[in-house]
């Protein structure tokens, strides 16, 4: 229930402002911040265990093992796009050579930098402190070779897609190059910054933003599923048992997949 509460607040939060005067990030999907879904994603995924705390039940494995890779995700250090181009033209350019305008930057959930970062390294401790005075159920992760095979399948489908997104992306790149008046006239900056100036097509983003969607509320319907104790299963393969809730929560793996 605790993840649930925290989940409520935290779209509350995104609501009042992302819809606030300058609230809205015009260049990312659902006018958000970069990363704000998959933060709200990992930290429902990574609060979700103190429900069986309370209850003194076993965390089942795939949440155990969703919790281990979307903290390794999270904590992977990278930067957008935008980000590289802007660091790289402050390097290359003389200090006489005027800076691009830069608006301020806004971070995951709309908190300061490292917010989420550190509120998951605070949520892990609790954890950890409550099951160890508490009821100190087993924390066990599953490890069958189906299961890895299914986690490595899904992030390189989610990359697949992503790969050829910006194979696409590159070919627009090019034609916007040729399209600019006397682009061979022009500095390598001064091409990079003409196409940093260009907004991302509206219907690109409407994509991304669905997408995201999509992939949220699945998890979002996994994690009900797991709190009210619901699953359906088939037997597909002689040595696979098919599972709704668990293959919902996998989708994280492809939504990393796609959006890293």
């Amino acid at each position: 229930m605790i993840n649930w509460i925290i989940g409520v607040i935290l779209i509350i939060w995104i609501i009042i402002n992302r819809f606030s005067k300058n609230g809205k990030v015009i260049e990312y999907p659902l006018g958000l911040p970069r990363g704000t879904v998959r933060a709200i994603t990992t930290i429902l995924i990574v609060a979700f265990p103190f429900t069986y705390l309370i209850n003194n039940q076993p965390v089942p494995g795939l949440i155990i093992n969703a919790i281990f890779i979307l903290v390794a995700f999270y904590f992977e250090a990278r930067k957008s796009p935008k980000e590289r181009m802007n660091r790289i033209i402050k390097e290359i350019k003389t200090p006489e050579e005027a800076e691009i305008e830069e608006e301020k930057q806004k971070f995951p959930l709309y908190l300061p930098k490292y917010s989420v970062r550190i509120s998951l390294i605070i949520l892990l401790i609790l954890i950890l402190i409550i099951n160890f005075y508490g009821p100190n159920v087993a924390f066990t992760s599953t490890n069958t070779i189906a299961d890895i095979l299914i986690i490595i399948v899904l992030y390189i489908f989610g990359t697949s897609f992503r790969g050829i997104q910006n194979l696409k992306e590159e070919k627009e790149i090019k034609e916007r190059i040729r399209n600019m008046k006397d682009y061979q006239n022009l500095s390598d900056i001064e091409i990079i910054e003409n196409l940093m100036k260009e907004r991302t097509k509206k219907w690109k983003l409407r994509g991304k933003g669905i997408f995201s969607l999509l992939m949220f509320s699945g998890i979002i319907v996994s994690l009900i599923f797991y709190q009210l104790n619901i699953d359906f299963n088939y037997q597909i393969l002689p040595f696979y048992l098919f599972s709704i809730r668990e293959t919902l929560l996998l989708l994280v793996n492809v939504y990393y997949g796609f959006r890293d």
